[in-house]
């Protein structure tokens, strides 16, 4: 009988881990590919370069415009610090839990479930942060290895206590 009952208690937990959004099929393919396409583009140093060119450009022809500092792919700090990205918002795909995944200037993986809309509306509404620690920490990101699920763990928002 508690056999019984532990085997239960274990498969009801496993059910209710698998249940869980912050770690649903789709979010967890989705993590897989951004992974692998930020990795190519942070490879390719001809491609951020060009990516960041083409910010300076568009902010040089448009200096009222508020999302010059920040394309789909990459977020550009004022002192030249830089973030490859992905991020999915849930509005995109309600499989998917908010998620951003990127990899900075400074070589390290940053993961946060900062919510920051649908094709980053978010930063629309926010001045070009003066750097990379500055972004971090108003986004709630947290590092990690670049590769294991704990990019899928909640930053946001904070707990309170």
């Amino acid at each position: 009988m508690v056999t019984g009952l532990i085997l239960l208690t274990g498969a009801g937990l496993l059910v209710a881990c698998n249940r869980n959004p912050l770690y649903a099929p789709a979010r967890r393919e989705w993590k897989a590919q951004a992974l692998l396409e930020i990795a190519r583009r942070a490879a390719d140093a001809a491609w951020v370069a060009a990516e960041i060119e083409s910010l300076k450009a568009k902010a040089a022809q448009d200096p009222s415009d508020d999302s010059t500092w920040f394309s789909d792919r990459l977020i550009l700090m004022k002192n030249g610090e830089w973030l490859i990205y992905a991020s999915k918002c849930s509005k995109e795909d309600r499989r998917i839990h908010d998620i951003f995944l990127g990899r900075a200037s400074d070589g390290k993986w940053y993961y946060s479930t900062y919510h920051f809309c649908v094709r980053m509306l978010e930063l629309r509404v926010e001045e070009q942060p003066d750097d990379l620690s500055h972004f971090i920490s108003a986004h709630f990101l947290r590092e990690f290895d670049g590769r294991s699920d704990e990019c899928l763990n909640l930053t946001w928002p904070p707990k309170q206590e």
